[in-house]
C-alpha cells in the first residue's frame, strides 16, 4: 500500500471543494447554470462510505434548503441518476451516473491501456500503483493495480485524495504552471485553514524534489510506516497533467529503493502513458 492510502476517504468530503467554487465567482458568471451545479453537488455527496443518503443529510452536507434538495433529487431520479435505497426515505446513485462514470474512467481508453503498465510495476516492486486525474482540490484514481501479497486497503478506482496531502497531488502540483497552481493553492488553503502551514511546507518540499529529480516523495507524511513516490504524467503539448504513484510498506520501500529503482521505472511508465493523452488512436493501439 502507498502513503496516500491511509488518509483517503477520511471524512474530508470532496463536496467541500466544490461548494467553495460554487459560492465563488461562478455565481456571477452569466454562463453558469446554478441549478445544474447544485444537482452535481448532490451527486458528489454519495461516496463509497455514504452509499445511501436521505434528503435531510444531503441538505446538511450541501447547505441547500431541504425543499430545493427534494426537487433536485426528484429530477435526478427521473433521469436515473438517483434511485431508492433500502428504505423509502433513502437514495443511492443510479445507473445513469454509473454510465457517465464508466465513460469517464475509460478516458478514451487511457485507463484501460495503462493497466498492464501499472500491473507490471506493482508486481515488480511488490507494491501498489495508482494513476489519477485532478478534480477540484482532489486527485481521483482512474486506474490502479496492487501486487497480490500487499496489505489491502479501501482504495480503488474512483477514490479521491487531497491534492495537498498525497504523492499523487504533490506530483500534479509540481508539474502544473503558475497560472493553474495559484488559484488551486487558494482553494487548498481555504479548505484546510488549520493545517495549511504544514501542507504548504510539504508542497514546497515536493516542488524542490521535483525540480531536482523529477519525482516527489511521500515518506511517512500520510502514515509513519508508508513510503511512496509520485511522478506527473504530462501530455506532449503540456496541456493535460495527470499523476502516477507507487509505494509500499516502509520497511521494504526505503527512500534509496524509491529513488534508485522505483522512480526511474515510474518515469518510464509515466512517459508511455503521456503519449496516449489526447490521442485515442494511441490508446487503441496500446490495447491491441
Amino acid at each position: 500500500m502507498d502513503g496516500d492510502e491511509i488518509a483517503v476517504n477520511e471524512c474530508k468530503p470532496i463536496i467541500r471543494a466544490f461548494l467553495l467554487s460554487w459560492k465563488s465567482p461562478l455565481d456571477k458568471d452569466p454562463n453558469f447554470v446554478t441549478a445544474l451545479g447544485r444537482g452535481l453537488d448532490i451527486l458528489r455527496c454519495f461516496t463509497p462510505e455514504k452509499q445511501e443518503l436521505g434528503t435531510t443529510e444531503i441538505a446538511r452536507m450541501t447547505g441547500m434548503a431541504q425543499s430545493t434538495v427534494w426537487r433536485l433529487c426528484y429530477t435526478l431520479s427521473k433521469y436515473g441518476c438517483l434511485t431508492p435505497g433500502r428504505s423509502p426515505d433513502r437514495l443511492r446513485v443510479g445507473a445513469g451516473v454509473l454510465l457517465l462514470g464508466h465513460a469517464a474512467v475509460l478516458h478514451d481508453g487511457i485507463a484501460q491501456a495503462a493497466l498492464p503498465l501499472l500491473k507490471q510495476l506493482a508486481d515488480e516492486f511488490d507494491a501498489s500503483v495508482s494513476l489519477a486525474e485532478r478534480h477540484g482540490t482532489h486527485m481521483i484514481i482512474v486506474q490502479r493495480s496492487e501486487a497480490p501479497n500487499i496489505v489491502k486497503v479501501d482504495l480503488h478506482i474512483g477514490s479521491s485524495l487531497s491534492i495537498g496531502q498525497s504523492s499523487l497531488g504533490l506530483a500534479y502540483l509540481s508539474a502544473i504552471d503558475t497560472e493553474t497552481r495559484a488559484p488551486l493553492m487558494k482553494l487548498l488553503k481555504a479548505e484546510n485553514p488549520e493545517y495549511w502551514d504544514e501542507i504548504q511546507k510539504d508542497i514546497t518540499s515536493a516542488q524542490s524534489e521535483y525540480s531536482r529529480a523529477g519525482y516527489v516523495f511521500n515518506l511517512g507524511r500520510s502514515h509513519k510506516d508508508i513510503n511512496a513516490v509520485g511522478v506527473p504524467v504530462i501530455s506532449p503539448d503540456g496541456t493535460h497533467v495527470m499523476a502516477i504513484t507507487c509505494g509500499g510498506v516502509r520497511s521494504s520501500m526505503t527512500r534509496d529503493k524509491l529513488a534508485g529503482k522505483v522512480a526511474p521505472a515510474l518515469k518510464v511508465v509515466a512517459s508511455t502513458i503521456a503519449l496516449m493523452l489526447g490521442s485515442p488512436s494511441a490508446a487503441s493501439a496500446q490495447r491491441r
